[in-house]
């Protein structure tokens, strides 16, 4: 019976209590509680939806407190009237302090505005309201900040997303992240800023950020050691403007366009994720809620002998829906872990690198540049990735291999498989490949 729960919506579940007795307080245990009002919109007549949506905060509320045990998640849907009234508030205190919820989802919603073309919703909280040492991951979305007194002493959170957020000013965001020390995964989204003012993430906890802002920033400063995601979806920052202290990432300055403002890229060190059972950034990427397709250009740093990590980069090129901009490869020397028994892939065809479980991109798949770093044509992994891409016509334009960084016997071999890759291409008039 609490496998049939845990399959239906919160709303389903509370109805089983009519079937029987047996079922009266099963759905209490539950471990995720998700409550959405937008089902009023669709019955309501607008001119009654206030009042309406009273009523339903109250069964709401009456929900969240009949719930017994502690909550994994919790999902809440509301409208605007509900952070005025204080019953925002009110949830928030009960499912982190009552309920011990690890990861809170809040989203508020506007009656009767048009997308993009409202004030948001200031949402006022006491101090502390987000520092109870259960809550590890909190999701905000449509909502304005003002102070940053919800956030005081928030060192438990790990995961941090704001979405569709406005802010008078990046400092109101600064501080946010300097009292949020622990924080591992940041997903920023800035819709509406007001001064523009400096941006600034302090923090060697940090492995993942993704940063979408469509005003511009004065200045936006990244410290962060352990970083091995930068996610850049959008942001208006000259380049000169944009400081960035994180040793694990690399980011090509040349994606600044014209104006000084970047394409959309993400820098990715992949080789520290395969450690893990479970990379909550890589998913994020992966299952973007947003946009699944991703557009601009890719740098990745990976041991391609490592089968973990071929996997994952296959998972992230599939994200890309049509022609990646450029993609820069990082090699490196069999540095990632592996558990006991396992092998490195040893190819003596370019195919077999690429036959394991899940599928390379797809035949639509087309970068336009390759550029590849620490690249050694006498490791068969490495040239079995480079030929692959020659091969399936994958490249449009230009593969680029560096050389100019080794010695000159090194230069002369990587010359000579750059050699061979070149007759590989023969029949695709349009792909240069050479040396820089």
């Amino acid at each position: 019976m609490h496998m049939f729960l845990s399959r239906l919506s919160t709303e389903e579940a509370v109805k089983t209590s009519a079937v029987s007795r047996q079922w009266v307080d099963l759905w209490r245990c539950r471990p995720t509680l998700e409550l959405d009002m937008r089902k009023l919109m669709h019955t309501t007549p607008t001119r009654l939806m206030h009042e309406v949506s009273i009523e339903f905060a109250s069964s709401m509320t009456k929900v969240i407190k009949e719930h017994c045990g502690d909550l994994e998640s919790c999902v809440i849907h509301h409208y605007s009237s509900q952070c005025q009234d204080g019953t925002v508030e009110s949830w928030i205190d009960t499912v982190i302090r009552e309920k011990h919820t690890k990861d809170l989802t809040l989203v508020n919603h506007l009656i009767g505005c048009v997308r993009h073309h409202y004030e948001p919703t200031v949402l006022y909280l006491l101090p502390n309201s987000f520092s109870h040492r259960s809550l590890t991951s909190l999701s905000l979305r449509r909502f304005r900040l003002v102070s940053t007194h919800a956030f005081k002493n928030c060192s438990n959170l790990k995961i941090l997303k704001l979405l569709s957020i406005a802010i008078s000013e990046a400092d109101v965001l600064s501080r946010v992240f300097a009292a949020c020390s622990s924080l591992e995964v940041i997903v920023l989204e800035i819709h509406c800023l007001t001064r523009r003012g400096v941006l600034k993430i302090v923090n060697n906890n940090l492995k993942f950020l993704q940063v979408t802002s469509y005003n511009k920033i004065d200045r936006i400063e990244v410290h962060a050691t352990c970083l091995h995601v930068l996610d850049i979806k959008f942001i208006r920052c000259e380049r000169d403007n944009f400081i960035l202290v994180a040793p694990n990432v690399r980011f090509n300055r040349n994606y600044w366009i014209a104006r000084g403002y970047p394409y959309a890229h993400i820098s990715y060190d992949i080789s520290d994720l395969p450690q893990e059972k479970k990379s909550v950034w890589h998913d994020l990427m992966v299952n973007d809620i947003n946009d699944k397709k991703r557009h601009g250009s890719l740098s990745v740093s990976i041991d391609i002998s490592n089968p973990k990590e071929v996997d994952i980069l296959k998972e992230v090129l599939l994200m890309w829906g049509d022609e990646m901009k450029e993609l820069e490869i990082l090699f490196k020397e069999n540095n990632a872990y592996r558990e006991e028994g396992e092998r490195s892939i040893n190819c003596t065809s370019h195919e077999k690198l690429w036959e394991n479980t899940k599928p390379f991109p797809n035949t639509d798949f087309r970068v336009s540049t390759v550029r590849m770093y620490n690249f050694s044509g006498s490791n068969q992994e490495e040239f079995a990735f480079a030929s692959h891409f020659v091969m399936q016509n994958m490249v449009i334009e230009k593969m680029m291999i560096k050389t100019s960084s080794f010695s000159p016997m090194k230069k002369l071999k990587v010359e000579a498989d750059v050699t061979k890759l070149i007759e590989l291409s023969k029949g695709n008039e349009d792909l240069s490949i050479e040396c820089f």
